[in-house]
């Protein structure tokens, strides 16, 4: 728990950036696998919580403290990944003229 309590609070949501980056990839390269009757946001949060828990291990200590922390994280980590790149590529549609929500 050492590693995850040392990091300030820029670093932390760069930290929470990056795996979730990270999740959505993953997520988009296992949906081209995966049968299309598998719901993605379930896979997205079991994405992240395998993806977070990883981290933990590399980085951390493992502890029960730092398993909770790492669930908690997960959460956080699929709900970013799940919305965070819809909200993405709705914004770089609109820069770039593209089709908007309304399908206009």
């Amino acid at each position: 728990m050492g590693a995850l309590t040392t990091l300030g609070g820029g670093s932390v949501l760069g930290l929470v950036g990056i795996l979730a980056a990270a999740t959505a990839i993953i997520v988009e390269v296992l949906k081209a696998v995966l049968p299309k009757s598998f719901p993605t946001k379930a896979l997205a949060m079991i994405v992240s919580f395998v993806v977070v828990l990883a981290y933990t291990f590399v980085f951390g200590t493992i502890t029960v403290t730092s398993i909770i922390m790492a669930i908690f994280g997960g959460f956080v980590v699929s709900f970013i990944s799940m919305f965070g790149f819809d909200q993405f590529k709705e914004i770089i549609n609109r820069f770039t003229g593209g089709e908007t929500k309304d399908g206009e």
